[in-house]
């Protein structure tokens, strides 16, 4: 850091040292939360009275441009925040949300429209999923419905397009991988992202079934088999026979349930399954209890209503 001292000049030298700083504060030369010198080491490089470095650094603090950790030196202050996580106020998340609004080419009546109708949004009274297959988004409604009492449907990404003024008022639910299709459909929708897994003590069941046991897998959803066959094929390799099985496939799967030793069936077809007395089943649940805990959170912050910009913005 060139900093020079003039004796000659007749301005102070603790003048010199805050004019210097502070435009090589302004200047960018020094950045945001680097340190500065210690008051004996500059004052020794630069030949003057500590005291005399001291006093420049509580000019600059004073003006705002660094500050004075107590045991750890002096910094320049960092601007203010960038990120909402940043921010220290209500008014500061307000002005960052605001000029990111501006930067991406909102007008100001587009935000003062999105503005009024958070203004009066409210809880949302419903769920509704979001999937490209009605079966994956039925799966999940009907376990959303069992673990929480608020209404629930599904509905197809297809049905979306047509309609998507129905997520005003709602929490919507969706895979990841379907996000930015839903955002880009209605981009003013409450999103909430749910992902699959499968649990621990599922993978403890098929891990302790006897080599050679016969799996017989029996979902609503065609997208779940292939999944849930390669699962439980890199789970056990060749040390279990699997077989899979849509639910509206009935004569083939009650050929097999005799014959298999475990059955495993989603939360639609596990009543049908059971009916047909297989030696043991289990329900597989597509969402976590921790996923689910997430969306009961979720169902407290308020969204808003009316039918969101779907197309476009204006620029004022």
């Amino acid at each position: 850091m060139d900093i020079f001292v003039n004796r000659r000049g007749g301005v102070p030298v603790r003048d010199q040292l805050v004019t210097q700083l502070e435009l090589k504060i302004l200047g960018g030369d020094l950045a945001q939360g680097q340190r500065l010198p210690s008051v004996r080491a500059l004052a020794r490089r630069l030949k003057v009275h500590h005291n005399t470095v001291s006093a420049a650094y509580q000019d600059l603090e004073a003006a705002g441009h660094v500050e004075l950790r107590r045991g750890s030196g002096v910094f320049v202050r960092n601007g203010g925040p960038r990120a909402l996580s940043e921010a220290r106020g209500l008014d500061e998340m307000i002005r960052l949300a605001l000029h990111a609004a501006f930067a991406k080419g909102f007008g100001g009546a587009d935000v003062r429209s999105a503005v009024e109708r958070w203004l009066a949004a409210v809880p949302p009274d419903r769920v509704v999923v979001v999937d490209p297959s009605r079966e994956m988004a039925e799966i999940m409604v009907q376990e959303i419905r069992q673990s929480m009492d608020i209404p629930a449907r599904g509905v197809t990404l297809a049905e979306l397009a047509r309609e998507p003024g129905m997520l005003s008022g709602v929490l919507t639910v969706v895979l990841p991988y379907h996000e930015a299709r839903v955002a880009e459909i209605a981009p003013g929708a409450a999103l909430e992202v749910v992902h699959l897994e499968v649990s621990a003590p599922d993978r403890d069941a098929i891990n302790a079934l006897p080599a050679g046991s016969i799996v017989l897998v029996v979902s609503h959803a065609s997208i779940v088999l292939p999944f849930a066959t390669t699962f439980l094929r890199s789970l056990r390799g060749d040390d279990i026979h699997v077989e899979a099985r849509l639910l509206s496939a009935s004569r083939e799967w009650r050929r097999l349930v005799a014959a298999a030793d475990f059955v495993l069936t989603d939360v639609v077809a596990t009543k049908q399954v059971s009916a047909a007395r297989p030696r043991r089943v289990r329900e597989v649940r597509m969402l976590s209890a921790s996923a689910l805990a997430h969306l009961r959170n979720a169902l407290t912050v308020v969204v808003p209503r009316g039918e969101p910009r779907t197309r476009g913005h204006s620029r004022a």
